[in-house]
């Protein structure tokens, strides 16, 4: 089970449906004290049902009004329509009691019948013999009443000045409505929703499944210049990419519509936080190289600790690089001496200062060139500790005994050396103090880590700019910046000066390497390269391979291209995923040669739409397999589910993905706690596990963001928004006909017939051979009728999934837009639809 939702820490969430704090107060008895309705909710029920002296309650199963949506009851109790209930109590997507608050001068009867008669509507749309709401409760701060949900003789009617700890009156309603009484309740309807087996494809295609392929005979000439200047490990991107690549900030442009929405840069958009956009060009970087001349021209002042942010893979380390490499002025790079410490190479937090210290003296070594274990430089660096033996008691030793002086003096020397934080001192002490030169440490790739370690790292570089006097630059995720920038450590940050790092569009970088890659390829004279294309041999000059590269990425990412901005989406900030992608595709067996040739030979073609969806969707397989890092199989649920359904992930995404410019927990925009999202979830009948388990697998998959990056589990209070990609599965590919048909490969159905069925035609294809378009008609139809089935068995099983079951609607509206398509009907709707 989740975490009480009361546990949540941090001041910057606004608390979650159905939390409250965590300490419960009594329930107050006193009339006189409960004057209004919202004085009996807040003073007698809540206390009422979460002190642990009372129901004792989790938090999280309790629901306020805002949880429920409004139900038609009769004009008996004084409402005609829209009526919702103060409270309900809800376990693992059930809800199993409905509890009505009045003001006093209400008969408690009245808020009693209300209560059943919006249990009546409720255990209506529940499949017959299954009421999952026995109870109702009403309370007007005089008395408390319990009764069945159908009966209007069976009564429990209390004083509330009554209800103490230790008296009979407490435990009979313990029995009826405490903690264990509702989960033993909830258990039992359990059955009734039952886990049914769900039947996977794949299990049908057997050893089909992972059936691999080469790359095309196009793309296996290109490795070797792909693997050059399209390397995505930002550790061995290779100098000429970083000093003739670079995207400069002047090139970047913003984004389009729907996608600005969650890729625009905020961060520096906070009030009172000095967040300053690096400018950078060809030989400039304003603002850091302002930073460092004013360090190098005295060290001790301006020590301190300087944050570069930015989202991951945005090229903060690449920036750091280049500015060391070609843009620090002349002065800077005299008074300057520089180490590179990779946080990607921490196995852990534990001996964080040791571990630190150690890779400080490594780099500050190598990229210096200077052998600091060297018997002359570690004397010149040990001169105050050597000097402080000197004249110490084993000054006796030197005249009578000096070999034993010596050997005391090396151990001296050895001692220091053999602990990492002294001898990094003395390092820093030594050029920084004693030669008056800048030590600048790079604290590289610490946004790779996750928020805790992230925020650990930062208190470990505060001590180290304070061991070393030097100037620290760490790289910063932005989402945690901006998530704890009023919190310790990176409060005492506030009024500082820190800079962000404004992300380059994926075909900025794209156009660039494959430029540097034409340069490069200029002087291959008359070398020709071939490759097959239907029966054909295409043979064409190595030295035009650029242009033909540059012709592709036309198809790509042209004005007229219909996939470039999905393209985007998918990696959204991190160029070192864009830049993967655009290898994978080159080189995908799904790109048919013929298309590539036809690109090669007119620059106006372009790449069919599904044969770029095919390439990102299969990689390397036959079939697609669902391992795919950037298409992701929304449609088919986890076997590990208790209550599998084929909704769930799309039903989590459309819940963030339309609430995008909302701020719903968190002061972020779009941002949800897991708390949130399983709450949500639990509207829609989803069992708590399995909804944890979704978002788990979403963040996993990189549909939802984290504001911690964790590598872990995420937890209750964890905050997570959609990402870019979530936007491109739920409004872009779940319509397109190419990625309906590639997830029936991979689906989990609660059919058996239709499982074997769906591998059987699999397995019947051909090798490399496609569906026609009448073979994917009848496909489709047969997915479609499964999933409007399944719709409607949720919509009947579960209150209120019809009403607010978003993510079931659009997966049957995409259904329909991609048989119209198929089918040559009218102009996909679907965008239009859902919004």
């Amino acid at each position: 089970m989740l975490a009480p939702i009361s546990a949540i820490q941090g001041s910057r969430f606004v608390r979650p449906l159905g939390s409250q704090p965590p300490a419960v107060s009594l329930p107050i008895s006193n009339i006189l004290e409960l004057k209004t309705e919202s004085d009996v909710e807040q003073k007698f029920i809540m206390p009422f049902l979460a002190h642990p002296s009372f129901m004792n309650i989790p938090a999280s199963w309790i629901r306020t009004k805002d949880y429920m949506i409004p139900t038609e009851i009769d004009k008996i109790a004084g409402k005609r329509s829209g009526y919702i209930p103060d409270y309900s109590i809800w376990y693992s997507g059930i809800p199993v009691v409905i509890i009505e608050a009045k003001s006093p001068e209400y008969r408690i009867e009245v808020g009693l019948r209300e209560a059943q008669l919006y249990a009546l509507q409720i255990n209506k749309r529940y499949p017959p013999n299954v009421s999952p709401i026995k109870f109702v409760v009403s309370c007007n701060g005089e008395q408390i009443a319990v009764a069945a949900w159908d009966s209007e003789v069976e009564i429990l009617k209390f004083n509330c000045a009554e209800i103490q700890p230790g008296t009979a009156i407490l435990a009979a309603l313990t029995n009826v409505l405490g903690k264990d009484a509702v989960e033993e309740q909830a258990r039992a309807l359990n059955a009734h929703l039952a886990r049914r087996p769900f039947f996977s494809v794949q299990a049908f295609l057997g050893a089909k499944r992972n059936i691999q392929l080469g790359p095309n005979s196009f793309g296996d000439k290109l490795l070797p210049s792909l693997t050059r200047f399209f390397g995505n490990d930002s550790d061995t991107t290779p100098d000429e990419v970083i000093d003739r690549a670079y995207v400069s900030s002047d090139e970047i442009t913003g984004y389009d519509a729907v996608l600005e929405t969650f890729l625009r840069d905020t961060s520096t958009q906070h009030l009172g936080i000095p967040l300053k956009v690096i400018q950078t060009s060809k030989n400039k970087a304003s603002g850091i190289t302002e930073e460092l001349s004013k360090f190098s021209q005295n060290p001790k002042y301006f020590s301190r600790v300087q944050l570069i942010v930015g989202a991951v893979g945005s090229g903060k380390s690449t920036f750091i690089r280049r500015y060391y490499r070609r843009l620090m002025t002349a002065d800077a790079e005299r008074k300057t001496r520089w180490a590179f410490i990779n946080f990607n190479d921490m196995a852990g937090l534990d001996g964080l200062p040791e571990w630190i210290s150690k890779e400080f003296i490594r780099t500050f070594g190598e990229m210096n060139g200077i052998d600091v274990y060297g018997h002359d430089e570690a004397n010149r660096i040990l001169a105050v500790e050597l000097n402080r033996y000197d004249r110490g008691p084993a000054k006796a030793l030197k005249t009578i005994a000096p070999v034993d002086f010596q050997k005391g003096r090396v151990a001296e020397a050895q001692k220091v050396m053999s602990e990492p934080i002294e001898y990094a001192q003395a390092i820093a002490r030594h050029f920084g103090g004693e030669l008056g030169l800048g030590i600048v440490v790079v604290f590289d790739n610490v946004d790779r880590r996750s928020r805790d370690e992230q925020l650990a790292i930062f208190g470990a570089a505060q001590w180290f700019k304070g061991t070393t006097r030097g100037l620290v630059l760490m790289n910063l995720r932005d989402s945690t910046f901006e998530a704890h920038r009023d919190e310790p450590p990176l409060d005492a940050f506030t009024n500082a000066v820190n800079f962000y790092i404004r992300p380059p569009r994926l075909w900025q970088v794209v156009r660039k390497r494959l430029e540097l890659l034409m340069e490069n390829l200029a002087d291959a004279g008359d070398k020709y390269n071939e490759f097959s294309a239907s029966s054909y041999k295409i043979r064409y000059p190595a030295s035009a391979l650029g242009e033909y590269l540059m012709g592709i990425y036309g198809a790509l990412f042209g004005r007229t291209s219909p996939v470039g901005a999905k393209l985007e989406a998918f990696v959204a900030k991190d160029v070192r995923s864009a830049l993967a992608m655009f290898t994978n595709i080159i080189l995908s067996p799904h790109i048919p040669t013929t298309q590539i040739a036809s690109v090669m030979m007119s620059p106006e073609n372009r790449i069919d739409e599904d044969r770029i969806i095919r390439a990102l969707m299969r990689g390397r397989y036959l079939y697609y397999n669902g391992n795919s890092v950037y298409c992701r199989n929304i449609l088919s649920p986890s076997e590990q589910d208790n209550r599998q359904s084929n909704f769930l992930y799309m039903d989590l995404l459309e819940f963030l993905v339309r609430r995008r410019k909302e701020k719903i927990d968190f002061s972020q925009e779009g941002y949800a706690t897991v708390a949130t999202l399983v709450a949500r979830m639990g509207q829609l009948g989803y069992d708590d596990e399995d909804a944890l388990r979704a978002i788990n697998t979403l963040a996993t998959w990189g549909l939802l963001e984290p504001e911690s990056l964790v590598a872990d589990e995420l937890r209750s209070g964890d905050a997570v928004k959609a990402h870019a990609s979530a936007w491109v599965h739920t409004r872009f590919f779940v319509s397109r006909v190419e990625y309906l048909v590639g997830c029936s490969a991979a689906l989990r159905v609660s059919s058996r017939e239709l499982a074997e069925d769906l591998a059987q035609r699999w397995s019947q294809l051909p090798a490399n051979a496609e569906f026609y378009a009448h073979a994917k008609i009848r496909l489709l139809e047969r997915l479609r009728d499964y999933f409007t089935a399944e719709y409607e068995r949720r919509c009947r099983r579960h209150a209120f999934y019809r009403e607010a079951g978003y993510g079931g609607r659009t997966i049957l509206a995409a259904f329909e837009s991609a048989l119209d398509h198929l089918k040559g009907g009218r102009k996909s709707p679907f965008i239009r639809k859902v919004r």
